[in-house]
């Protein structure tokens, strides 16, 4: 083989080496980037998740509060009540504050019924305070806040709040 034709092997040994080099780096950006891609997605799906679970470590360890009712006035003739009707999804309590009344015997009762379980209980809180009732999910919670005047009505502050 003469010196020109080793110069000509050498040239094209050169530049298929480069051409493989070359298709080599593009393949490996390509890699790379459909590669990023879906870690990019991954880390938006794993916050995502993380999300959900911070939520439902709140609903086991009852952090979370929905309120039915804030701060609303309200009037009854004597011996009657106001009726609230709810739907719970997770266990937990229902929170009634009468903030203020007209009577001393303002009372708050809750009913329902789930699970092979009929609750019904009633706590008076007179001209104000706090009844806190446990809960399980259903679909009708009812919640009563009256008074037993035996001559005139009362009108009380109350606020209603669904701890889960």
């Amino acid at each position: 083989m003469t010196e020109t034709q080793r110069k000509g092997v050498r040239k094209s040994v050169v530049i298929t080496l480069f051409v493989i080099t070359l298709v080599l780096v593009i393949s490996n950006v390509f890699v790379y980037v459909t590669l990023q891609s879906k870690i990019n997605n991954l880390q938006n799906n794993m916050a995502t998740l993380y999300d959900t679970v911070n939520s439902l470590n709140d609903i086991v360890n009852l952090n979370k509060v929905f309120m039915f009712v804030n701060h609303q006035t309200i009037s009854q003739p004597a011996s009657s009540y106001t009726l609230y009707t709810f739907s719970v999804d997770y266990a937990g309590y229902i929170s009634v504050v009468v903030e203020s009344s007209t009577t001393t015997n303002t009372y708050v009762r809750v009913i329902w019924s789930a699970y092979d379980v009929n609750y019904d209980e009633r706590i008076t809180v007179g001209a104000s305070g706090e009844a806190v009732f446990p809960v399980l999910p259903c679909n009708n919670v009812q919640v009563r806040i009256g008074n037993e005047n035996w001559l005139i009505g009362a009108t009380e502050t109350v606020s209603i709040g669904y701890h889960y």
